[in-house]
């Protein structure tokens, strides 16, 4: 109730004014000059809503350029950490089932993380998998799955993008939530539920020679404090846990900020093209007819009664904008 307060009291003082209005309408010789006031009155507050509006796009414009270096910042990170997985995945001294891989790739077809964890429904293929298949070791196949969900796929063709030290990506509230679970997955197999899942089927330090001082450069890139640092099952479950638990949280908040236009800053657009509709354009239009007194004097009280309202709705979303202002300062402060 209390959000809808000024709402109310507006909706309630329009309620008011109308009645006032239609019982005690002006006389015809006065509605010329009430027009001229209309004009003028809708006219000054037209020109201060719109220095209002073109501040508050300028503070927008500055919060937001500040938000996109701390997403930049985020997207550097989670690109090194994909690098980062696909190096892990070609490694076949990581896996201890590594021809597993292929062979579940041949043998299921197209079932990857999404599927194998029921995010796109029901099917038969996960079904038979799970249940059903004895031949190929499980936990290996869903960590790599969970892996391949969050690089992309490792077997198209070309030359790997992970390759090349240059590549960077804008990413999508979507890509975000395609790599939040399989970020969590990964400290589950490596850490969390290593013990029953995980040991015996991965190795600790397992990085091809070829790769480590690819994977040396990289971790730094995710977290100054692995600098020097070598490939270690527990420092890629961290890693996995750290996207999951801040980094992608964060990055996804930062987004969502972002993107689109914020609500307050439409609902003062409305207000202004209100007050300058009903305030300056329409008693201009009216003024350039000639009407019967009757219909003039109706349309000018309707611009009369619209023009407040609209100037009501903007002071309060203009209060409520200086009252939030002022708690930031104070919360900053």
């Amino acid at each position: 109730m209390k959000r809808f307060r000024n709402e109310i009291v507006i909706g309630l003082v329009g309620v008011v004014l109308a009645i006032l209005l239609y019982t005690y309408p002006a006389p015809a010789d006065r509605i010329i000059n009430i027009q001229n006031y209309l004009i003028t009155v809708g006219g000054i507050i037209s020109a201060f809503v719109i220095a209002y509006l073109s501040g508050k796009i300028f503070n927008l414009r500055t919060e937001r350029e500040n938000r996109q270096i701390k997403i930049d910042r985020y997207a550097r990170k989670l690109t090194n950490f994909r690098r980062l997985l696909y190096y892990v995945m070609k490694s076949s001294d990581f896996w201890v089932y590594y021809n597993d891989i292929p062979k579940f790739k041949q043998k299921y077809p197209g079932l990857d993380y999404q599927r194998l964890h029921g995010q796109d429904g029901e099917d038969e293929m996960r079904r038979a998998f799970w249940l059903d298949e004895k031949d190929l070791e499980s936990s290996t196949i869903d960590l790599h799955s969970a892996m391949e969900a969050i690089y992309g796929d490792i077997d198209a063709p070309g030359i790997p993008w992970a390759i090349d030290k240059s590549v960077s990506f804008d990413y999508t509230l979507k890509d975000l939530n395609k790599y939040y679970d399989p970020c969590n997955q990964i400290w589950y197999y490596l850490d969390g539920r290593y013990g029953k899942h995980g040991a015996g089927r991965f190795n600790d330090d397992g990085i091809w020679k070829l790769y480590a001082n690819d994977v040396r450069d990289i971790l730094p890139k995710i977290s100054s404090k692995l600098k020097g640092k070598d490939f270690h099952r527990l420092i890629l479950a961290e890693i996995g846990a750290k996207f999951y638990g801040l980094y992608i949280p964060k990055m996804y908040e930062l987004i969502q900020k972002n993107t689109g236009i914020p609500k307050s800053l439409i609902v003062t657009f409305y207000s202004l093209l209100s007050i300058m509709l009903f305030g300056v354009m329409l008693p201009i239009f009216i003024q350039s007819l000639i009407l019967p007194d009757r219909l003039n004097i109706m349309l000018t009280l309707i611009f009369v009664w619209a023009t407040i309202i609209s100037i009501l709705k903007f002071m309060s979303d203009f209060f409520k904008f200086l009252d939030d202002d002022v708690h930031v300062i104070k919360n900053s402060s």
